[in-house]
C-alpha cells in the first residue's frame, strides 16, 4: 500500500555522500585540488560514454552531513582564471561541472564560506516530463549497479544495491499498470523537500509508466528507503 514514511537522519538523496565518502571537511579559505572537491567525477567521466548513457552525477553542498545553501567557492585554473561555482537555494551546483581535462589540469578550488563538502547525487538521464516509462528507469538502475564498482572505488563494497527512483517536486505520482489501472506511488519524507514519491520497479513489476502532477525537478537513483 502506498504511504508516507519518514526518513532516518541521513537523507536518501545524499546517496554516496551519506556514507561520508567525500574528503575531510574543508575549512573556509582552504584551497583544495579540484578533483577532491568533486568526488568520483573523474572516475565517472573516465567511463566509456556508452556505459554512463542512462545516468549522470550532480553535486550538492553538505555541512555535517546536512544539505546547506550558504556556501561559496571559486575554481582557480592553472592559468589563474577564476570561475565561481554556482549554487541554487537547495545547495545544488547549477554551474557547469568540470570536464575530465579540467579535473586533471591542476586547477584548485578556493572555499570562501563556512566549511562544506560536495556530495554526489546519481540522476537518471531523462528530460523533464509528467510521464516516464518504467523501462527507462530500469535501464538507468541496471547501468548504475553495473558501473558503481568502477567509479566508487572501495565504497562500492558497502553500498546497497540501487533499487529505487525518487521524484522530488513532482507532487502526486501514480504508476500505470499493464491493465491500465493506476496505483499511487509510496512516498518518503525528505528534509527540505517534504514528501517525495518513489518507485522500486523490481517490487512493482506490473508498472509500465509513472505519471506526475508536474514534472519532477530530477529523477534520483538510490537505495530502498529505510524506516525511521
Amino acid at each position: 500500500m502506498a504511504g508516507t514514511q519518514p526518513m532516518r537522519r541521513r537523507s536518501i538523496l545524499a546517496l554516496m555522500a551519506a556514507a561520508a565518502a567525500t574528503p575531510g571537511s574543508a575549512l573556509a579559505g582552504s584551497v583544495l585540488p579540484i578533483d577532491k572537491v568533486f568526488p568520483y567525477l573523474a572516475a565517472y567521466l573516465g567511463l566509456p560514454s556508452a556505459d554512463r548513457s542512462h545516468f549522470y552525477l550532480a553535486y550538492r553542498a553538505y555541512r555535517d552531513k546536512h544539505p546547506v545553501s550558504d556556501v561559496k567557492a571559486t575554481i582557480v585554473g592553472a592559468n589563474g582564471a577564476r570561475t565561481p561555482i554556482g549554487f541554487d537555494r537547495q545547495g545544488m551546483v547549477v554551474s557547469r561541472l568540470p570536464d575530465l581535462a579540467e579535473l586533471k589540469s591542476g586547477a584548485q578550488v578556493t572555499m570562501e564560506s563556512a566549511p562544506f563538502q560536495l556530495g554526489p547525487e546519481l540522476r537518471c538521464a531523462l528530460p523533464p516530463s509528467t510521464r516516464i516509462e518504467v523501462v527507462e528507469l530500469n535501464l538507468a538502475l541496471a547501468q548504475v549497479n553495473k558501473d558503481v564498482g568502477k567509479f566508487a572505488g572501495a565504497l562500492a563494497i558497502v553500498l546497497p544495491k540501487f533499487t529505487a527512483a525518487y521524484f522530488p517536486d513532482a507532487g502526486g505520482a501514480q504508476a500505470v499498470m499493464t491493465d491500465g489501472q493506476a496505483q499511487p506511488l509510496p512516498t518518503v519524507t525528505v528534509p527540505q523537500l517534504g514528501a517525495v514519491a518513489y518507485i522500486e520497479p523490481a517490487a512493482m513489476t506490473a508498472a509500465r509508466s509513472v505519471v506526475f502532477a508536474r514534472p519532477p525537478s530530477r529523477v534520483v537513483l538510490s537505495f530502498h528507503p529505510k524506516r525511521a
